[in-house]
């Protein structure tokens, strides 16, 4: 986006939608409805597995609001110049920000939509090297194509468990499941204990931190 053609945030906002602000994160977010997920609404159907009681499927996410935002994010992925848009619209909205609060993620809900999408999103990252970010994702066959040096040094890209109580895949390097009647394995996500909140803790977009489990909601 050269200079002559930058826009507001506001305007930027008309053409790919807004950031969402989870309550629970430091600062903003950017997801798609979780029924857009190419896995996990596969795996939602499955009693068992972590997706089967998908937080991002009930609560506020049911929204009508919600639900129209996370369409208008969906369908703006095809627009050409998504890149830039969302890149400014980020710089924009962090421009002020304390850097304890420089910390994105990337899907508060939904996931990967192609490898496309994915590149996308490293495309973003790499413009925006003042933000740090964190992506989870259970498209296992996406990421089996990348090799760790590929992801931008400000994202953490984790994959995740596809079950409760099970050990994180072994194929990434960085990874992420839920606990419910076993001890977590890797660091524990403190959520739990301060409110639902992150409140200082950045585990999750620390590529230092190999493996976080949260507790089963």
């Amino acid at each position: 986006m050269t200079q002559s053609k930058k826009l507001t945030a506001k305007e930027i906002e008309k053409k790919i939608g807004t950031l969402s602000n989870p309550s629970k994160m430091p600062s903003y977010a950017w997801g798609i409805s979780a029924k857009d997920c190419k896995t996990g609404s596969k795996l939602a159907k499955i009693k068992g597995t972590i997706c089967n009681k998908c937080y991002a499927l009930k609560g506020h996410y049911a929204f009508k609001n919600v639900a129209d935002a996370h369409k208008i994010r969906l369908e703006a992925i095809k627009e050409p110049e998504w890149v830039d848009y969302m890149s400014e619209l980020l710089t924009i909205k962090y421009k002020n920000k304390d850097k304890s609060k420089r910390y994105h993620r990337w899907f508060d809900s939904g996931d990967i939509q192609s490898f496309g999408h994915l590149m996308k999103i490293f495309e973003v990252c790499e413009l925006t090297p003042h933000i740090r970010y964190w992506l989870a994702t259970r498209e296992y066959q996406l990421i089996s194509q990348l090799d760790v040096k590929d992801v931008p040094k400000n994202l953490c890209l984790r994959v995740s468990a596809t079950k409760v109580d099970s050990p994180p895949p072994k194929f990434w390097k960085w990874t992420s499941g839920v606990h419910k009647d076993k001890p977590a394995i890797g660091r524990e996500c403190p959520a739990y204990k301060q409110d639902g909140e992150c409140k200082d803790c950045r585990a999750c977009w620390s590529r230092k931190v190999k493996q976080v489990s949260y507790k089963e909601h």
